[in-house]
């Protein structure tokens, strides 16, 4: 009985020890600022990369961040998928807004046929706190449907933007991505797909003098001024 207890105590340490290793923060060091998100929960963005100023992501896979009306019985296929991230600006520098950028591609045909992407940016300050900002994404042109039994995709493209009312060193950001392809049930000749090739953000960072650079500075003032009044004095 001991020897089963024992078993049975090992395998529940080394089965929370998994779910302990599967799931970690990861950070990704730039130039001016650091990103961390939960490698488990990147959800159908798949993990980012950063270049330079901004986070890029390159969803992939089968059937990927996609929507196809023929999935669903109510001729509705609706996706959605929410990544969230911490960014902290490093010494010397802070948080001014974020830019985010998106992009795929889509084809549909039929009356009752259609598509769309939306979803929401937010922002949320945290040194020194702030309110959460929102900016809906929103596509930068209209979708366009094709001729009957024509699969040729067309590609589409979406926007947002979040500014901070004050410059941060530290922020919550997350991007709420939504797809949707749509189709009425028994009405032919009908087809809607949508996919989410790629999302970009661009993180807004300014250069701030340290104390020291403005103590300099202050200094060399002084001189100035100093040298200014000997010589109205000779």
């Amino acid at each position: 009985m001991k020897s089963l207890k024992l078993k049975l105590i090992t395998g529940l340490l080394a089965s929370v020890g998994a779910v302990s290793a599967s799931a970690a923060t990861v950070t990704l060091s730039g130039t001016s600022f650091d990103v961390s998100y939960d490698d488990a929960l990147v959800g159908l963005f798949g993990s980012p990369a950063l270049v330079g100023d901004t986070l890029q992501w390159f969803p992939s896979g089968s059937p990927g961040f996609s929507a196809l009306n023929s999935r669903s019985l109510t001729g509705i296929d609706f996706v959605n998928s929410t990544i969230a991230l911490t960014i902290q600006a490093k010494q010397g520098y802070k948080l001014t807004g974020f830019n985010l950028s998106e992009g795929g591609d889509y084809a549909f045909f039929g009356n009752t046929a259609g598509v769309s992407a939306s979803g929401q940016l937010r922002a949320t300050p945290l040194d020194p706190l702030g309110g959460t900002l929102t900016s809906g994404i929103v596509p930068t042109a209209a979708f366009v449907g094709n001729m009957p039994f024509d699969f040729n995709t067309h590609n589409w493209t979406a926007n947002a933007a979040v500014t901070l009312a004050s410059n941060a060193d530290k922020a919550n950001v997350s991007i709420q991505n939504l797809l949707a392809a749509y189709a009425a049930p028994n009405q032919f000749p009908a087809h809607a797909f949508i996919e989410k090739k790629e999302v970009s953000l661009w993180v807004g960072v300014i250069p701030v003098p340290e104390p020291e650079s403005y103590a300099l500075f202050l200094a060399g003032l002084g001189m100035v001024g100093f040298i200014a009044r000997r010589r109205l004095t000779k």
